[in-house]
């Protein structure tokens, strides 16, 4: 599976090509410290999705991230996650389908987006 595709079909709209998001609505992925950051917690939020506010590089966002736990497999996310993890100058061990899968059960409970840094803060 081509990451770099699926991020262009996915995720491109608001994180944009370049990685660098919009400013205040979609945060920036390049430099990002939760996408070089635990993998675990990267997936989880593609899987389930964040609402409400989210610092990123020292600077709070503010727009909705869709869960992608209905519209993606775990091979698609480990792939996506593996090239937002490789590009823009980011530097971060690949993730796996399998790591995604234990994600997926481990966080299965979660029925709603996460809540910005209140939920996220602490899986950093």
């Amino acid at each position: 599976i081509d990451g770099a595709a699926v991020f262009s079909t996915r995720c491109a709209a608001c994180h944009q090509a370049t990685g660098l998001g919009l400013p205040g609505v979609f945060p920036p992925l390049a430099g990002s410290e939760w996408v070089i950051g635990k993998e675990h917690t990267l997936a989880a939020i593609v899987l389930h999705g964040v609402n409400g506010t989210l610092t990123v590089k020292g600077k709070a966002f503010s727009g909705a991230m869709p869960a992608f736990k209905d519209r993606l497999q775990d091979a698609e996310i480990a792939a996506v996650l593996t090239h937002i993890r490789g590009v823009w100058g980011n530097r971060a061990e690949p993730v796996t389908a399998q790591a995604v899968g234990t994600v997926r059960t481990d966080t299965a409970g979660q029925a709603e987006p996460y809540k910005g840094d209140a939920d996220l803060a602490a899986m950093q």
